[in-house]
């Protein structure tokens, strides 16, 4: 080392007489010579500005975290100058930092073993309380299905309370049949395979054969594309839009239920168009929350959940939902699937 300013001097805690002179190895610790060693043996000319990263002696032996600068020095005879810079508070920062993220990832990986275990706790409640529900709900349906054998038609309040008796039993069944779906999509597990919707249609018109009946029911399918998704997933999405426009159709003279599709570079688009009651596009927000319902139950029954239960199971394949309507004149229903979906537990 042929000289060395006032700032290395400072921030080596040596004094001129102590470096100058001396190899400048020296400086460096055993374990970080190699790299400093081998960037200072190439050529000086052409060699051009080159950085390195490592260590240097300090004040009583302690390392310091520098970042060298070299570059060919100014002068008649081959040399080399070095700028050292202290990035020992920065290192010590990023370590902490390293630390601090290493300490925070266990903890979210602890609170995510916690939320699922308490989230299987709490399906196990449910799924066991509507179990225990069913025997005393279908003892109350026989009960007043016999009672109303037995006393015939009534008249009158005693009439009034007894239909009332049965459209609360009535409603109290088909919340709970609605719970059980919206539990079945939390239960389910997705599994990504070639679908094709065409075929998943069938299936779900073939179990609304009976709500169609007695009735008269125009439905238009266009055709529908393959995509890669979950089988039972689509099944229960398609079930609960169908089922929803024949449930809000069922004051027109004729039901009119259109299936429609459209595509964009990362999505499919499947819409369930329907002539029924609507809704105003204000509310339109409240329609896939839990238990969010527009109408009264008791012109239109429903629970719900069933839109909710649509809306979770797009999530969690990075897809969405959502509906377009005007009141008295019909909605669509409309979820986006995408192209190349990912199951997000």
């Amino acid at each position: 080392m042929q000289d060395v300013n006032p700032a290395g001097l400072a921030l080596l805690g040596v004094t001129a007489e102590g470096v100058v002179g001396r190899a400048f190895s020296a400086l460096i610790p055993t374990k970080s010579q190699a790299p400093v060693a081998a960037l200072l043996a190439r050529p000086v000319e052409g060699a051009g500005r080159q950085r390195v990263e490592t260590q240097l002696l300090g004040p009583d032996g302690a390392t310091l975290d520098v970042l060298l600068d070299v570059a060919a020095g100014a002068g008649d005879a081959p040399a080399w100058q070095v700028v050292a810079t202290d990035v020992s508070a920065f290192k010590s920062a990023h370590r902490t930092l390293l630390d601090t993220t290493t300490t925070l990832d266990a903890q979210v990986q602890a609170q995510r073993v916690k939320i699922r275990a308490l989230n299987e706790e709490l399906e196990g409640i449910i799924t066991s309380f509507l179990q225990q529900l069913n025997l005393p709900v279908a003892r109350a349906v026989n009960f007043v299905s016999l009672l109303r054998k037995s006393v015939g038609d009534v008249d009158g309040v005693g009439g009034r309370a007894l239909e009332q008796t049965e459209r609360a039993i009535q409603a109290v069944f088909a919340l709970s049949a609605s719970l059980d779906r919206y539990m079945q999509g939390r239960r389910l597990r997705l599994r990504l395979r070639p679908v094709d919707l065409n075929v998943v249609l069938r299936e779900v018109l073939k179990k609304e054969r009976a709500a169609m009946a007695d009735r008269k029911v125009d439905v238009v399918c266009e055709a529908l594309p393959v995509v890669e998704g979950d089988s039972q997933a689509l099944m229960l999405i398609l079930e609960e839009y169908i089922a929803n426009a024949l449930k809000f159709t069922k004051l027109r003279e004729t039901a009119q239920v259109h299936i429609v599709a459209r595509e964009t570079d990362t999505e499919y688009h499947i819409g369930v168009a329907d002539n029924g009651a609507g809704f105003n596009m204000r509310q339109r927000d409240k329609l896939f929350r839990l238990f969010g319902r527009l109408h009264s139950t008791t012109t239109y029954e429903g629970s719900g959940i069933g839109l909710a239960n649509v809306r979770r199971l797009c999530e969690r394949v990075g897809g969405r939902c959502w509906a377009e309507g005007k009141v008295d004149v019909g909605a669509t229903f409309w979820f986006a699937w995408p192209k190349r979906p990912t199951v997000l537990e």
